[in-house]
């Protein structure tokens, strides 16, 4: 079985060590080698842009698709990221490789100073967000694709708080921990 892991920084592993990245989590906790197309900034439509390069190249046994996040921040319609992410999803299907969709995670909506997206309202970008996500799992349920919620369940479990990085949008090498866990207690990815 191989895996491809397709996103943005947090897929990355932006400001963590590259062994505490989610996804280099994950491998060790599945004993699986995945392969991290991780790009910091990138927009789901990046992500579209580069998917054959980036994923069908490799013939992946399954591909976790994890964005959105850069895309609210520039003011993406989320039906243009629902569109890139579904364009996403039919290429793994029609490749025969088993797309799984992580939803983004929430940001710092109190932070003081922002590093990036200065003009942005980061309570406005996590309503936003929210809605992403929701609009993901339903997603998945029409397509009968597997959604792992990440964004909420981080969200609700109130650890996120206190593992924000001082940007508020990255986050600390506790939070991959906590998304590899929840990757690996869904039991989806290691099991066909």
């Amino acid at each position: 079985m191989s895996i491809v892991c397709i996103g943005d920084s947090i897929t990355f592993g932006f400001r963590v060590r590259k062994t505490e990245s989610w996804v280099s989590v994950l491998s060790k906790e599945i004993k699986e080698n995945i392969i991290n197309k991780g790009i910091p900034g990138n927009t789901t439509g990046e992500m579209k842009e580069r998917f054959e390069k980036d994923v069908v190249e490799f013939k992946p046994s399954k591909v976790l698709i994890m964005g959105g996040t850069n895309d609210v921040f520039l003011k993406t319609s989320i039906n243009d990221i629902l569109k890139n992410i579904d364009m996403m999803v039919e290429i793994c299907e029609k490749n025969k490789f088993v797309p799984i969709i992580l939803t983004p995670l929430p940001v710092k909506d109190d932070i003081v100073e922002k590093t990036w997206f200065k003009d942005r309202d980061y309570k406005e970008v996590n309503d936003y967000l929210g809605k992403l996500r929701e609009l993901l799992v339903e997603y998945g349920k029409k397509k009968n694709i597997e959604v792992i919620d990440v964004g909420t369940i981080l969200a609700e479990n109130g650890k996120m708080k206190e593992h924000f990085l001082d940007d508020g949008i990255h986050v600390s090498k506790e939070i991959h921990n906590e998304i590899a866990k929840i990757i690996v207690n869904s039991n989806i990815v290691q099991y066909s």
